[in-house]
């Protein structure tokens, strides 16, 4: 019986820190040339995605704090975005932000230019 439990374990720790270090990989690139200015042209695309997901009404169950992780491709569009924790806001701000397509990242990375967002949401 602690077999399941605890491969069940072993399973959520390896998907955070694979989250974890996603994180780490956005973070090192909004330090590289151009990484900063691409971070800040996000802005818009970021006010966007999450109007629509805030409640109109001051329930404090509405607001809360999220970080969105997710990679870049060369044409804008937002692929593999993950979120901690995943409340209904979060996950209907990363549906939004993956239906936008942002701006071309700096092309310093081969493949994907990675993106985190910390979010605090209150009203």
């Amino acid at each position: 019986m602690r077999s399941p439990v605890l491969l069940l374990l072993l399973a959520t720790t390896a998907h955070a820190s694979g989250f974890d270090a996603r994180v780490a990989a956005a973070k090192a690139a909004i330090a590289m040339p151009g990484g900063r200015a691409y971070d800040m042209a996000m802005v818009p695309a970021i006010h966007a995605a999450i109007v629509p997901c805030v409640p109109a009404s001051p329930d404090p169950a509405g607001a809360g704090a999220f970080v969105l992780v997710a990679d870049v491709d060369s044409t804008g569009r937002v692929l593999s975005a993950d979120v901690r924790p995943a409340s209904p806001i979060a996950r209907c701000f990363a549906r939004h932000l993956g239906a936008d397509r942002l701006r071309r990242p700096p092309a310093h990375l081969p493949r994907t230019w990675p993106i985190v967002v910390n979010m605090q949401t209150r009203r």
